[in-house]
């Protein structure tokens, strides 16, 4: 009687921990497999400039999977600064290379919005001439601003980045008064 019993505990504990085991196998069938940030669809121009802003913007320091993927191979982003001699300089960039520079502002946050902006286009490829603000919160004040000449690729992926220069405003050499949007 006393190994029926035994047996029969045994067989439930067994049964417990296979049903246990059961569960956490469809556990981790349905949970999701990986943590890369979902990045905006860039099939439209404006979803294109819409997903560029998305993948600049946030924590300096942040994820950039999306600036990533939204780039194609060899891509080049060039700002202009002014050199010791106060002549405009490119300093040509790669998607990695500006990545780095920026992620060692550490955390704080920044908002890339490109305010506007003008679309030339033929085929597969467009030109994107905008005027940009740099904000400490999506809908705060802009602390820069400058202009943006992107080129893009339209891919059976989406629209992909394959060139930006950009300038930023100065004292000298203010923002020109038909690129500003109306009332600014």
């Amino acid at each position: 009687m006393m190994k029926a019993i035994l047996r029969s505990l045994a067989l439930t504990f067994a049964g417990s921990l296979c049903a246990a085991g059961f569960a956490l196998a469809q556990t981790a069938v349905t949970a999701p497999q990986s943590t890369a940030p979902v990045c905006a669809p860039t099939g439209t121009l404006t979803q294109f400039v819409d997903a560029l802003d998305a993948a600049v913007s946030g924590p300096a320091n942040g994820d950039r999977s999306c600036l990533r993927a939204l780039a194609l191979p060899g891509a080049q982003l060039i700002p202009l600064a002014k050199d010791a001699s106060d002549n405009w300089q490119p300093h040509p960039l790669t998607v990695e290379d500006w990545i780095t520079r920026v992620a060692q502002r550490g955390p704080a946050p920044f908002y890339e919005v490109q305010v506007r902006y003008s679309v030339k286009e033929y085929g597969q490829i467009a030109q994107i001439w905008s005027l940009y603000e740099i904000r400490e919160t999506p809908t705060g004040k802009a602390t820069l601003r400058g202009i943006n000449a992107i080129q893009a690729i339209r891919t059976a992926d989406g629209w992909k980045l394959s060139h930006i220069d950009w300038k930023a405003e100065s004292a000298g050499d203010p923002i020109p008064a038909d690129a500003m949007p109306a009332g600014k």
